[in-house]
């Protein structure tokens, strides 16, 4: 079945967020929900942080979708090692893209390993203080946006208050859009985001912190519960 909104999970869990000598039980732990496989790549120049690559993923052997978001400068570069890795979805960072159009165009290309019918889908992510006109070039090009709320150089104060400008925003350019927020996501303000009109949502420490399995739940619920999209 080819992923899309009706298809795609509704929760993307960061699997950096478990405890990295024990991925194995933490994707166990996944397999029991309805939830995207989530792994951020950072290369220490965007963000400051240096995470994992394509080997790591290569090694999560599971049924579950898995969704890859290159935090990195020239993602381009990276996306056929992903895909060949196992990706399903690859988003990312616009502003750290050296042709929009053309990287799009590169991932439209590359084949899922995990399913030689199913293509992969195509994300970009925006930062807190990027406008959605960006892709306004590429509105025929994309499957899924990610609204950041935290950026390299920003913080998260104003995140819930931006979103609806942001996702009605994206809506206009591309109606069938899917739309994920990520980051600042907590179990006490899940619902109050997924009422805002988004497809979907990243998490992770609010998932893996205290009672996996509850939170998660948790989470499902709140999401089920906001008013279809």
């Amino acid at each position: 079945m080819p992923l899309s909104i009706q298809t795609l999970p509704k929760l993307s869990v960061g699997i950096l967020a478990a405890d990295p000598m024990n991925f194995g039980a933490a994707i166990a732990l996944l397999e029991q929900f309805p939830v995207l496989l989530h792994l951020d790549v950072m290369d220490g120049r965007v963000w400051p942080k240096i995470t994992a690559g394509a080997p790591l993923l290569a090694g999560m052997k599971t049924q579950l979708l898995k969704d890859v978001h290159l935090l990195i400068d020239q993602p381009e570069k990276h996306f056929e090692d992903f895909a060949k890795a196992g990706a399903d979805v690859i988003s990312f960072s616009v502003e750290h893209c050296r042709d929009l159009p053309a990287a799009l165009d590169q991932l439209g290309e590359l084949k899922n390993a995990n399913d030689p019918q199913r293509r992969i889908l195509r994300g970009v992510s925006l930062d807190p203080d990027t406008p959605v006109d960006v892709l306004e070039p590429v509105a025929d090009k994309f499957d899924l946006v990610t609204l950041l709320a935290v950026g390299p150089t920003t913080g998260k104060q104003e995140f819930l208050s931006r979103l609806p400008a942001k996702i009605a925003a994206v809506r206009r350019l591309r109606e069938d859009a899917v739309i994920f927020a990520d980051g600042a996501v907590t179990k006490e303000n899940i619902a109050r985001i997924a009422a805002l009109g988004v497809n979907g949502i990243v998490t992770g420490s609010a998932a893996f912190a205290g009672n996996p399995t509850e939170n998660i739940q948790h989470m499902l619920e709140q999401i089920a519960s906001a008013p279809p999209v």
